[in-house]
Parts: structure tokens; sequence; C-alpha cells
């Protein structure tokens, strides 16, 4: 392959990420290998301190957060910093080669932050690249087949997230959003207090977001708000625990706006940044 332009392309995401594992011969790994994937595209990969080498007119061009990786799109390089672990840095890879070639993002130069790069991205060429970049890192329909004949269980997000390297909360999110069985994921994130907390006091989680497998929001509800109970936070945010080694309880959550309650099954466990819950129906 001498050249590529997306501008010209006029096909659907999942049809370039087809095309792409095929060329590169990836269609029957177990993890995609970002490196055959630069190298079949020509782009260049550097990895380098961005505090400290990045130009500042390239720091400018985030909205306030700090960059963590860039395409130059007419130099053809892709770039990220440093500071990110592997699971990050291969996401932070393939969400550049996302702007290389989806159609419409050929501009001169992306700079990425911690905003752009995560879930949580609001602006829609970020989230479209981000999409892109888990369409490649979990190869497709392969995760989706491979995650549907598993059990919905913490041990399952371990196992697929080392199998994929990828990070825990992209795993539990795609097996997830990938389920055809009713299941939620909610995770949450710790509440930062002004005053010190006492040292035997239990720190408050709080609802961070949800994803909602499509037979679960349109059986039961697509979010909840709250805290995660007090007596788990301390055991499954000890220090060295397995996020494979879940929590287990039973609840009865409310449906929003309907008087309606439904029991589900919990499991709790924790990457020590956030606490994630699998929710599903108790049979």
């Amino acid at each position: 392959m001498t050249s590529f332009s997306a501008s010209y392309l006029e096909i659907e995401p999942r049809e370039l990420v087809r095309y792409l594992l095929r060329g590169t011969g990836q269609s029957d790994r177990d993890c995609v290998n970002t490196r055959d994937l630069l190298d079949f595209l020509k782009l260049e990969y550097l990895n380098f301190n961005f505090a400290t080498e990045l130009p500042d007119d390239a720091k400018d061009s985030v909205g306030g957060g700090r960059p963590r990786a860039l395409l130059s799109f007419t130099d053809r390089i892709v770039a990220t910093d440093e500071s990110l672990d592997n699971e990050r840095t291969r996401f932070s890879v393939l969400h550049e080669i996302g702007h290389y070639v989806l159609p419409r993002h050929e501009h001169t130069l992306y700079v990425c932050d911690d905003i752009g790069l995560s879930f949580a991205a609001r602006l829609v060429m970020e989230k479209e690249a981000s999409e892109f970049a888990a369409e490649l890192l979990f190869l497709g329909d392969r995760f989706s087949v491979e995650a549907n004949s598993r059990q919905i269980s913490a041990r399952t997000v371990k196992e697929l997230a080392s199998q994929y390297s990828a990070s825990f909360e992209a795993t539990a999110r795609r097996l997830v959003e990938k389920s055809f069985r009713p299941c939620m994921l909610i995770v949450f994130k710790p509440e930062q207090k002004e005053e010190a907390l006492a040292s035997d006091a239990v720190s408050t989680w709080s609802v961070k977001y949800c994803i909602a497998s499509p037979t679960f929001k349109t059986t039961y509800f697509a979010k909840v708000d709250g805290n995660a109970p007090a007596a788990i936070v301390p055991v499954v945010t000890q220090p060295e625990r397995d996020i494979a080694d879940g929590v287990e309880t039973e609840m009865t959550i409310s449906s929003h706006g309907a008087a309606a309650e439904f029991p589900f099954r919990a499991e709790f466990f924790s990457n020590t940044y956030n606490i994630f819950c699998l929710l599903t129906p108790t049979k």
C-alpha cells in the first residue's frame, strides 16, 4: 500500500476495521498488533515526554487538558506521551489511527488530551476515533462472539482484558455493550472531600456513569444514581486485591419514573481508580 486518502472513502467504519485487520493479517489473532497497523498505513511512531518536548503551539491546541497523543496528518506521524501505561498507549495509537483513516478526519494536526481519549469525549470526531479504536482493539466481531459465550463476571473481564491487552475499564464496557444478555456496568468514582477524612472512615464512591446492554436498557432502565455500598468499598479497594476476586450480593433497584422494583445480582470489583459493578437479573 503506497498511499491512503480518507477523503475519498465513503464506507462504514466497521468495513474499514475489517479491511485493516485483513490487510495486516490480524483477523485470527488474539490481540491486535499496533505496529503492523502503523507499518501497513506507512505511519511513523514516536514516544516521548510531551511536557518537555512538545511545542507550545501544539499544547495550546488542546482545550485545557494535558496532551497525551497526537497525529500529524501531513507528516504521517503518530506520537504518544511516554507517561502512558501499555494499555493506554495501545488505545491512544489506535485512536490516532482512527483520525487518520476515518472520512472527514483529515485535519493537519490532532492533539488529544485525557478527555478526548476517554469515553467522556464530547467532540464528535474524538468520539468517532475512540469508537473506531475500540473496534480495532477488540478485533471487530471477534470479541462479541467470545464475550457472549462467557459468564458476565469480573473474572471474565480480567481474562479478556489480558487476552486483548486492553484496560479493565475498556473491557468491562465492551463486555456489556456487545452483550446479547441483559446486563449493566456501573462505574463509581471516589468523592473528594475538602476536609481530611479520619483514618478509619470509609470513603464515598458515587456513580460516575452507567453502560447498559440493549436488552437491559429496554427491559429495565438505562442508568442509576447513588453510591457504592459502604460495606463493600473497603473490601474491593484493598491494596493488591485481584480484580477477578469480586464481591457478589443481591439488591433491589427501582426503575426511574416507575414504581416497579427489580431484583439483581451485583458483583463489585475495582482497578484502584474506579469501583465497578456488573448488574444482572437474578434468576
